[in-house]
């Protein structure tokens, strides 16, 4: 079963996904920041991680610099969302939803890049 991490620091968000991913067979993990899902990772590397870009303390961005310098997570496909048009030009990431997304643009890349 393939672990995805949620990373969002808006809980009703958080707890929307949580409930959708885990719906679909995938083990879910949960965290507040950028900080806090880097932490989870190194401890416990998942097979994806989904990401808002826009947070408090470390964003997005900075998670997926912080995760690319690791060599325990430079291959974990990484997913941005954000209610940016586009994704910043040094995304190095498996995919990018702009807010607000349809549920089935997320489980295509969810079913594309980690299977339950």
């Amino acid at each position: 079963m393939a672990t995805v991490l949620l990373v969002d620091d808006d809980t009703n968000a958080l707890d929307a996904l949580k409930e959708l991913v885990g719906q679909e067979g995938y083990r879910v993990r949960t965290a507040a920041d950028g900080s806090d899902a880097l932490r989870s990772a190194l401890d416990d590397p998942p097979d994806i991680v989904i990401s808002d870009c826009m947070m408090p303390g470390m964003d997005g961005l900075s998670l997926m610099r912080e995760m690319r310098r690791s060599s325990k997570l430079a291959g974990v496909p990484l997913v941005l969302v954000s209610a940016l048009v586009t994704p910043p030009p040094d995304a190095d990431v498996a995919g990018f939803l702009r807010k607000p997304f349809a549920v089935s643009q997320l489980l295509d890349i969810l079913h594309r890049v980690a299977t339950p």
